[in-house]
């Protein structure tokens, strides 16, 4: 168990405070079905936790969350599962609706036999149905509801840009004040990011948590899901175990990206790569198909990405990590081995004979050479991975953490500044360093995107009065 970060406790608790008293606004069940692909990977990932209670009232704890389905039968295999102190070893069947199991067949079908567990988000109130396999043994079920979810994504919305009312009492309050609950919003933050990293450590082994945080990571933005998939899917250990070629094969061949390009619309040194990746492709397909079919194909956001941002690229540079992949990882699996300039020169001189002078597989050659991990990403995986991984192992990395710069212009921090502080010198002076950034988030996704009144209500700006320095 990580211990709490002091600043982190101190920070959650004011928090707290301002909003005691007021009813919290938790998300109810499923309103809105999200797509069963996302379900499976948030699932997969962990984000609903390891332990529930099954239908029947019984305990069930989830020890191994098994391999990703690439073919027919259950969506996860070789899972192990403890019900009631018992370990049982099987599938594992993730249903939007618990009557899935008999609209598909599920129950007369002799490759559903070994499943062990079956999850679904939906069940009718008028009558319970069981799960039984076509051996008419009965299936534990779990309902997952959405408050169990971990994730710390905030809200897909932004608060109006103007001048927010907490801007009076910030002005009058010290910058020593202000500085030190930025630091500890930042830690706040922090701590939120570790916990659910080991959260995935607990759930697949630290180098695959790792691993599926570098894939997000790449994902920037608009990507991240699809990124989060794709490694899901495609497993470390799987692809560890490849040559080079094999493996940037599989990964743009599950991604889907080598079906949706035709070799007679590329240039002459993509066509050429495109070759060498399909001779290896067509090896693996057929044993991918389930990923290939219209409903499980990853959905890529590619409209108004930028080029260098093109999750082509990216996965490019997911590809090369994997090819120095004791390198990068060393030191994230230990925090005593952990050196800043060693990793960042690293992640910087990656380099790929094709990828550092293309930005998509149908764009013209650059005209010099791309890198394909900038400055920039870099402090995200820092912020975002590096940090929030260690810190609560070697607290004394925290330091090293305050004095990082800050990231470049980023346009939620820049409406959270303007809320907060407008055009005062704080504004300037709060957004040198990398935790700054942080908790300046953190403050605007716990109180502005919290506020439905335009700020005519929110208790933030008069509880600012009981945050002493």
């Amino acid at each position: 168990m990580i211990p709490p970060l002091p600043l982190a406790d101190r920070y959650e608790r004011f928090r707290d405070s301002v909003f005691d008293g007021i009813a919290e606004n938790l998300l109810g069940d499923w309103d809105s079905m999200p797509p069963e692909m996302e379900i499976q990977s948030l699932w997969f990932a962990g984000e609903f936790g390891t332990e529930f209670q099954t239908t029947d009232g019984r305990t069930v704890r989830i020890q191994d969350f098994g391999i990703w389905n690439s073919g027919a039968g259950p969506d996860f295999s070789d899972c192990a599962i403890v019900l009631d102190g018992k370990t049982l070893r099987g599938d594992i069947e993730l249903d939007p609706d618990v009557r899935d199991w008999e609209r598909h067949g599920h129950g007369g079908n002799v490759e559903f036999n070994r499943v062990v567990l079956h999850v679904f988000l939906r069940a009718p109130a008028e009558a319970r149905l069981y799960t039984r396999n076509a051996e008419h043994r009965e299936v534990p079920q779990v309902l997952l509801r959405r408050q169990m979810l971990l994730s710390d994504t905030p809200p897909p919305r932004q608060a109006a840009a103007h001048l927010g009312r907490c801007s009076t009492p910030l002005r009058e309050m010290s910058a020593a004040h202000v500085a030190s609950m930025l630091e500890s919003a930042a830690q706040f933050r922090l701590q939120k990011k570790s916990r659910r990293l080991h959260q995935l450590i607990a759930a697949h082994g630290r180098e695959q948590a790792i691993y599926q945080a570098l894939a997000q990571a790449m994902g920037y933005r608009s990507n991240q899901r699809p990124f989060v998939i794709l490694a899901q899917r495609l497993p470390l250990k799987r692809l560890l175990k490849l040559e080079e070629a094999a493996r940037e094969s599989l990964l743009f061949g599950v991604s889907g990206f080598l079906e949706s390009v035709r070799s007679d619309d590329t240039a002459p040194a993509t066509r050429s790569y495109l070759h060498a990746l399909w001779s290896r492709w067509w090896q693996v397909r057929d044993e991918c198909l389930r990923w290939l079919a219209p409903q499980s194909l990853l959905k890529w956001k590619i409209v108004g990405t930028r080029p260098g941002n093109h999750p082509q690229r990216r996965l490019a540079a997911l590809g090369v990590m994997l090819s120095q992949w004791k390198q990068i990882v060393a030191p994230l699996a230990d925090a005593t081995r952990w050196s800043q300039p060693a990793w960042r020169e690293i992640l910087l001189g990656l380099r790929h004979d094709y990828w550092s002078t293309h930005y998509t597989l149908t764009a013209e050659p650059a005209a010099r050479a791309l890198a394909l991990i900038g400055e920039t990403r870099v402090q995200e995986l820092l912020a975002n991975i590096a940090y929030p991984l260690l810190i609560p192992e070697r607290t004394r990395l925290w330091a090293e953490y305050l004095e990082l710069p800050a990231m470049l212009d980023n346009q939620k921090v820049r409406r959270a500044v303007l809320r907060l502080f407008g055009d005062s010198s704080l504004a300037k002076d709060f957004q040198k360093k990398l935790h700054h950034q942080q908790g300046l988030l953190q403050i605007y996704e716990d109180f502005c995107l919290e506020d439905d009144s335009a700020c005519a209500d929110c208790p933030f700006p008069e509880r600012l009065k009981d945050w002493h320095g």
